[in-house]
């Protein structure tokens, strides 16, 4: 891509593709907490 190494390339591509997951997989996991949960 763009004349880079592929390992470059993947990097560029790998870490926000991981990142988005990771959110997806945090927003999938809470979306059954309710406020009550939180102690105040």
């Amino acid at each position: 891509m763009f004349g880079l190494p592929a390992f470059t390339t993947m990097v560029i591509i790998g870490v926000p593709a991981l990142w988005v997951i990771y959110i997806a997989v945090f927003l999938w996991l809470s979306r059954g907490w309710k406020r009550e949960d939180a102690k105040e």
